[in-house]
């Protein structure tokens, strides 16, 4: 099965592959979504890029995510709902958010908008930053997370997003205005939706704890990880921490710390010739046999058919 997505983003009209939904992740989280004069980009993941899971993960800027087809799981905070063909969520600045098919084996198809608020706004002295933006940001305005097609609400943001979406991706000359413009529509539209809230103290420090748990995954997934070992680093007792992480990432951690070793298991058998039995090694697992048990439950092939079968891809250049 073939695990190439592409992208679509505003700083080139190329597409852009990489080999695997979790390179995608962190690409999201470790670059800048745009520049610092236009800090805004568009994504596209299609139905034939066999695309299965967002895993979860955070980033500093907003996200507007719409649903192109199917039905997905979605993760957002400490909430869990559903999202059909049409829906829009909005993804708040540093939350956690993870998106599953609802039907095992369906792929994924959707648009996002991945946009910093200062893109809305000036960093200071702005009536927008100070009434709206960052009380959202603080937790102190509570915006819809679930855009349902069909309602009044989402024909205002959907219209947005649509402007926004095409400029970006085409580019004409003069694109900026009707993209800020759209964008501040978008935005505007979900504030005067909003509910005044506050973020209890004890959920943002379990989304806090988890944030902490993923970067220790992150950053030891060569070396064996345990579930004692993350919850230390969550500052949680092991059954509570395992019932947390379940909530924030719709992954058990065994099932989490597989997924990041197999991304980085997919890097190594596309840009190098290392053996199969280097790479699994390599990327913590310390059995030959599990890693391709897990390899194949997750591709659909062995690693050594997957590697065939990327021989066999010829990627534009």
């Amino acid at each position: 099965m073939s695990a190439f997505i592409t992208i679509l983003t505003t700083e080139s009209k190329k597409e852009v592959r990489f080999t695997d939904k979790n390179q995608f992740d962190r690409m999201r989280e470790a670059r800048r979504h745009g520049d610092a004069l236009m800090p805004v980009m568009n994504y596209c993941i299609r139905r034939e890029d066999r695309f299965h899971a967002l895993d979860c993960h955070w980033h500093s800027e907003m996200e507007l995510f719409r649903v192109m087809q199917g039905t997905l799981t979605v993760q957002c905070g400490t909430d869990l709902f559903e999202a059909h063909a049409g829906d829009i969520v909005f993804f708040n600045s540093g939350e956690l958010h993870a998106a599953v098919p609802v039907e095992a084996g369906e792929e994924l198809y959707f648009e996002a908008i991945v946009f910093s608020p200062d893109l809305l706004c000036s960093t200071a002295n702005d009536i927008i930053r100070v009434k709206y933006i960052q009380p959202v940001l603080d937790g102190e305005l509570t915006v819809p997370r679930l855009i349902r097609a069909g309602t009044n609400l989402h024909e205002s943001v959907s219209a947005a997003f649509q402007t926004a979406y095409t400029m970006l991706e085409n580019r004409p000359p003069f694109f900026e205005f009707p993209v800020k413009a759209a964008m501040l529509s978008a935005f505007g539209a979900l504030v005067q939706n909003g509910v005044s809230a506050r973020i209890s103290a004890s959920k943002r420090a379990a989304a806090d704890s988890i944030k902490a748990a993923i970067a220790f995954i992150q950053e030891n997934y060569r070396s064996a990880v345990s579930v004692q070992q993350l919850a230390h680093a969550a500052g949680m007792s092991e059954g509570h921490f395992c019932r947390v992480f379940k909530q924030y990432t719709l992954k058990t951690p065994v099932q989490f710390i597989n997924g990041v070793r197999l991304s980085h298991a997919l890097e190594l058998l596309t840009a190098t010739n290392l053996r199969v039995l280097d790479i699994a090694m390599d990327c913590g697992f310390n059995s030959m046999s599990y890693f391709i048990e897990v390899f194949r439950t997750e591709y659909d092939a062995t690693p050594l058919q997957y590697r065939k079968k990327l021989e066999e891809i010829k990627v534009p250049k």
